[in-house]
C-alpha cells in the first residue's frame, strides 16, 4: 500500500496495476475526470438548493466518495459500494481516516440500486469497461429529479474499431470516422437514453468529454414528453469514409464523390453541452484556483452541430497544403458560416458550412 493526496483526499492505494484483473486499484489517468465531477456536483447541489444525496456503486478505493465528501458542502449523504472484498476494506480505511460519516457496502451494485428506490439525487457509474450492465437498475435508485454520470473505457468498441462489439454491448451500429471521439461520448449517452426511456426518464447532457475514457454527466428526469422530443434528434447518420462527407439520415451513395456510405446509428444528434451548466462549472473551477480549464473553455466557445471534420484528415484527402485550423474558421466566418474548434479533438473543426461549402475554403 502507498499514500497519496488527491484533491482535498489523502487516501491509500494499493501498489497494482490497474487493468481487468485488480481486485481495488487507483487509476491516477482519472484525476481530471473527478475534478469536473466535484465541479458538476457543486453546481449541482447549488441549484437544487438543498443537502443532496450521492451512490458511489463501483467505489473501487473510496477516492471518489472520500473527495465528494470533502468538496461538496451540500452533501448529506454518501453510499458507496464495491463488490471486491479488498476494495471494501480498502475504501472503508479511506473514508474513516478522512473523518467521513457514509454507508460504505460491499456487493453487487445492480442489488444496491434495487434495494434503494428513489433513493439518490446523483449515481456515478465508473466501471472497468462498460457501464450498460449498470444503467437500468440505477434508474430506479434515481430520484425523478436528479443526475447520472456514466464513463466508459471500452474505447476500442465506441470509438467505431469494433462495429460488432458496439452493436451488441450497445445496441448502436457504429465504425470509424475522422470524429470518433465524439462519436463514441454520443454512442455512450444514446445508450443511456434509451435505457432510461423505458422508464419514461430523459437523460439530457449537461457535459461530456473524451480522453482515454468517455464520460457524460446528464440531468435525469421523469418525463415521458420529454422522452418523445428527444427521439427526434436520435437518428441515423451516413458516413463516407473516402472524402469524409457526413449528413443525418440514410443514404446509399456519397453525393460528393460516389462512394458508398456506412450507416451509424441510431445516434443521439442534439447537444452534448448544457451551455448554463458548463458555464457555472467554468466559474465554479475558477473560484476554487483550478487551473486547468481549457478543455471546458473551449466546449463553451464551439458551435452547436453534431460531429466535427478533423482537419489533418480533411487535408490530406484533399491533397492540399494544411493551414492552421483558426486559419479555416476565420476563412468560413468571413464566407457567412458559423465555425469553431471542438473540446473533443485538437484537431477538430466544427461548422454550419454545407460540406462543399467547406472544402472551398480550405
Amino acid at each position: 500500500m502507498r499514500q497519496l493526496t488527491e484533491g482535498k483526499a489523502a487516501i491509500h492505494v494499493p501498489r497494482q496495476r490497474v487493468d481487468r484483473t485488480a481486485e481495488a486499484f487507483y487509476n491516477p489517468a482519472m484525476e481530471y475526470h473527478r475534478d469536473i465531477t466535484m465541479s458538476a456536483l457543486r453546481v449541482f447541489s447549488r441549484e437544487l438548493g438543498r443537502g443532496i444525496s450521492v451512490c458511489d456503486p463501483l467505489a473501487g478505493t473510496g477516492v471518489r466518495s472520500v473527495r465528494m465528501a470533502l468538496e461538496v458542502p451540500a452533501i448529506a449523504r454518501i453510499t458507496a459500494n464495491d463488490m471486491s472484498t479488498k476494495a471494501f476494506r480498502i475504501m472503508k480505511m479511506n473514508i474513516e481516516e478522512n473523518g467521513i460519516n457514509a454507508e460504505v457496502l460491499n456487493k453487487n451494485a445492480n442489488e444496491l440500486f434495487l434495494e434503494h428506490p428513489r433513493a439518490f439525487d446523483f449515481i456515478d457509474i465508473d466501471p472497468f469497461g462498460s457501464p450498460v450492465n449498470y444503467i437500468h437498475n440505477a434508474a430506479y435508485a434515481l430520484k425523478p429529479k436528479s443526475v447520472l454520470a456514466v464513463t466508459a473505457t471500452d474505447t476500442g468498441a465506441l470509438c467505431g474499431s469494433f462495429p460488432s462489439t458496439c452493436f451488441a454491448r450497445y445496441g448502436i451500429r457504429n465504425w470509424k470516422t475522422d470524429f470518433y471521439k465524439e462519436t463514441g461520448a454520443r454512442v455512450l449517452a444514446t445508450s443511456v437514453m434509451m435505457q432510461l426511456a423505458r422508464h419514461d426518464m430523459a437523460f439530457e447532457p449537461l457535459y461530456a468529454h473524451a480522453n482515454h475514457y468517455f464520460r457524460v454527466i446528464g440531468h435525469v428526469r421523469r418525463s415521458k414528453s420529454a422522452v418523445t422530443k428527444q427521439a427526434k434528434s436520435i437518428c441515423f447518420v451516413s458516413y463516407c469514409q473516402k472524402c469524409l462527407y457526413r449528413e443525418t439520415g440514410l443514404k446509399d451513395k456519397c453525393p460528393e464523390c460516389g462512394g458508398g456510405l456506412k450507416h451509424m446509428g441510431p445516434v443521439w444528434t442534439g447537444s452534448m453541452i448544457d451551455r448554463g451548466f458548463a458555464g457555472k462549472m467554468l466559474e465554479d473551477l475558477r473560484r476554487s484556483g483550478y487551473k486547468n480549464t481549457k478543455e471546458l473553455w473551449t466546449a463553451l466557445s464551439e458551435i452547436d452541430e453534431p460531429f466535427y471534420y478533423d482537419m489533418h484528415r480533411m487535408f490530406k484527402v484533399l491533397g492540399k497544403t494544411p493551414k492552421k485550423t483558426n486559419e479555416c474558421i476565420r476563412g468560413l466566418e468571413a464566407a457567412g458560416f458559423k465555425a469553431s474548434r471542438t473540446h473533443f479533438s485538437g484537431t477538430g473543426l466544427k461548422t454550419n458550412a454545407p460540406y462543399r461549402e467547406l472544402i472551398k475554403r480550405l
